[in-house]
């Protein structure tokens, strides 16, 4: 009998990916002019993604109160977020690495470095989410960092508090 695969929570992520020109009030061959308003709709999915070239993408990254993703990294892309409402909680895996940040707040994440966010709050987080493309393609976009033993997200929280899928 074959091991059932365990779904974790990053791997459930819904929103669309494809098309952003619908999304943009503006998109010429040098511009995408985009409104964060406009777009921050949870019922979209958690992650829409606004712009897209070929350095670099901009997305909204959407977290029901008590939703955290796991610990994970990007392999060769960095990564910006900064708080557009409510309160992000990020942990990384090194001593010292954890932060509550609120609107207006940034964070900026170096390409392969493990991170986790978290919104540990009764209310929705929206985050503004800058990454790179890699400059070299990788064999994944993102590693979860998961160890025999570990906690997967949802079993750190009660499962009533626990919204869709996020980042």
């Amino acid at each position: 009998m074959a091991a059932e695969a365990r779904v974790y929570t990053d791997d459930r992520v819904t929103g669309d990916r494809s098309d952003v020109s619908e999304k943009q009030r503006l998109t010429t061959a040098s511009w995408q002019v985009v409104s964060i308003p406009d777009n921050a709709r949870p019922d979209r999915g958690s992650y829409q993604r606004l712009t897209k070239n070929k350095r670099a993408h901009i997305a909204l990254n959407y977290y029901g109160p008590g939703q955290r993703d796991e610990m994970h990294c990007h392999p060769g892309s960095e990564h910006i977020f900064m708080v557009w409402q409510g309160e992000l909680t990020i942990r990384g895996i090194n001593t010292g690495e954890e932060a509550k940040l609120r609107p207006g707040e940034i964070v900026h994440i170096n390409a392969g470095h493990y991170y986790q966010l978290a919104n540990e709050t009764d209310g929705v987080t929206v985050l503004y989410q800058v990454a790179t493309e890699p400059l070299k393609s990788t064999p994944t976009r993102r590693r979860s960092f998961r160890r025999a033993g570990d906690l997967k997200a949802d079993d750190l929280l009660p499962a009533q508090r626990m919204g869709g899928a996020e980042h």
